[in-house]
């Protein structure tokens, strides 16, 4: 689950996110923020990474695992709050089982993109709704994200925003149906909750190299 979804949120941050972005921040220290960090750093040339979380021995550990490693920088900032770690920021993942924002939108800077990718209920929000409004919103799936996705549907039932205000699902991206980002201004918001097809693939990758590599073992039902 935490190399899908790190991977979703890569291909998000190569289609939304500035072809200069240089800075990121994680919010989070779990499985998936080690994940979302490989992947954007794996799109685009990273040279600062700023890390939050509510454990801050476990973002210690996370920054001295993943310092240097592949594409990662060799150095990684330990953030004192989240508002810190998203000022100026040019990519924001969030990656937490928080029910309320964990940042405050107003600090981000035009031209950020966030992927968010934490909260999987109506009930939980991981991001704020002023981030919601400023952004172009993407997402998975417009039915999954409606029913699972809080960050989404609390706006919607407070009539602050309508579900128009997605702008599209990520494989419209893709196959050149939405343009995605407008300008290098533009704040936009990836929200990912997963979809099948996502495992999927990322078991069909799995079975391809274990072939390539002679592991495991073929049975028949």
């Amino acid at each position: 689950t935490a190399i899908r979804t790190g991977a979703v949120s890569g291909a998000a941050t190569e289609l939304l996110a500035r072809h200069d972005a240089r800075s990121v921040a994680i919010i989070g220290s779990g499985v998936q923020a080690r994940t979302q960090l490989e992947a954007v750093c794996t799109v685009r040339a990273i040279e600062e990474v700023r890390i939050f979380s509510l454990n801050p021995d476990q973002a210690k550990q996370l920054a001295k695992e993943l310092a240097g490693k592949g594409p990662i920088p060799p150095s990684i900032t330990v953030a004192p709050n989240a508002n810190s770690a998203v000022e100026d920021a040019d990519i924001i993942c969030t990656a937490t089982t928080s029910t309320t924002p964990v940042f405050d939108g107003t600090w981000l800077k035009p031209g950020a993109h966030v992927n968010g990718v934490g909260s999987f209920t109506p009930a939980m929000q991981e991001i704020d709704i002023p981030t919601i409004k400023r952004s172009l919103v993407v997402v998975d799936s417009r039915p999954a994200a409606l029913a699972e996705a809080g960050d989404l549907i609390i706006p919607i039932e407070n009539g602050v925003i309508t579900q128009d205000h997605i702008a599209a699902e990520l494989g419209e991206l893709v196959a050149g149906i939405h343009p995605g980002r407008a300008d290098s201004s533009q704040i936009t918001f990836f929200k990912s909750v997963g979809v099948a097809v996502q495992d999927a693939a990322a078991a069909s990758i799995a079975i391809s190299n274990a072939l390539a590599n002679a592991l495991g073992t073929t049975i028949t039902l």
